[in-house]
């Protein structure tokens, strides 16, 4: 027994004519007695008592007609709730974020185009967020990426939106200030101003000391609005993207490009796989992708 016996059926108690119905339906008029004639013998009990061309209910299908509509009835009402779930979906988004301090100018980009979706922020450090992912608490992950091929996770996806080059960020009054590049092999004897070990994008940079092979002498930990300044005073220097660097606000500060080790810092989304996208997580994901395009261009 399957849907469509059960609607030929509907169409036919609603009709009572056999090749009325079977043109409405748009099949030969043997096609549409032969599923009347299986859903019959799969109840046991005819349906429809028969006269010449015309044809009526019969007891049994008087009885199982009110039990169909109901069965249908159920199905329209499932689906109109799967439709209110959905458009609910479509005004919000819930996103998990590797720091909040880093995508500012995508959310402006974002809120100008889509000002009804409500974008709910989460702060995902490490690579917590796949599990976030795996318990839909979290739509997207938006952050760094390098590690997510090495998790090997068959039950995620990812796009990469953007490759960044890594530098070193020194105060302008600094010997290496103006230098072309710099080998991360040759600043063992500097001082680090580091972010904090457990998030993701230090983890990154511990693996660049990790290939030079030494380990840095860190004057201080601090969070991403405190670093910059505290180059800026000359407490120390301090390893991060070229795009960080180049968005800093700090006039004395200034950026050399690390030669070696030659990472880049890979940033993206990720998401379940096989997820559907809603279409807040469409919208965003095309204005991420757009956004980062769009800075690649202009680099």
């Amino acid at each position: 027994m399957d849907l469509l016996q059960l609607e030929y059926f509907l169409r036919l108690a609603a009709n009572e004519h056999v090749s009325k119905t079977a043109e409405q339906l748009h099949i030969s008029q043997p096609s549409l007695s032969a599923t009347i004639k299986k859903l019959e013998a799969e109840l046991g009990a005819p349906l429809f008592i028969r006269k010449g061309r015309n044809i009526t209910l019969s007891p049994y299908g008087q009885a199982y007609k009110a039990y169909v509509e109901e069965a249908f009835l159920a199905l329209e009402n499932g689906r109109q709730a799967i439709d209110r779930l959905r458009n609910a979906d479509d005004c919000k988004l819930n996103l998990g974020l590797l720091s909040p301090y880093v995508w500012t100018e995508v959310f402006q980009d974002f809120a100008a185009l889509y000002p009804e979706v409500r974008i709910n922020r989460y702060s995902v450090e490490g690579y917590r967020y796949v599990d976030q992912i795996l318990a839909g608490k979290i739509d997207l992950y938006l952050g760094g990426i390098n590690r997510v091929e090495a998790l090997d996770n068959a039950k995620i996806q990812h796009t990469t939106l953007y490759e960044d080059d890594m530098v070193l960020l020194v105060h302008k009054s600094h010997p290496l200030a103006g230098s072309p590049g710099v080998d991360l092999r040759n600043c063992r004897n500097e001082h680090f101003i580091n972010l904090d070990p457990s998030t993701n994008l230090q983890q990154f940079i511990s693996a660049l000391f990790v290939q030079a092979g030494f380990e840095p002498s860190v004057v201080m930990v601090c969070d991403y609005t405190l670093r910059d300044q505290m180059v800026a005073e000359n407490h120390g220097v301090s390893v991060t993207t070229k795009l960080a660097a180049q968005k800093t606000e700090e006039k004395n500060v200034t950026y050399i490009p690390i030669t070696w080790p030659a990472e880049k810092r890979k940033l993206g989304l990720v998401w379940r796989r096989n997820r559907v996208f809603s279409q807040s997580m469409q919208k965003f994901y095309d204005v991420a992708c757009a956004f980062y395009r769009d800075i690649h261009h202009n680099l």
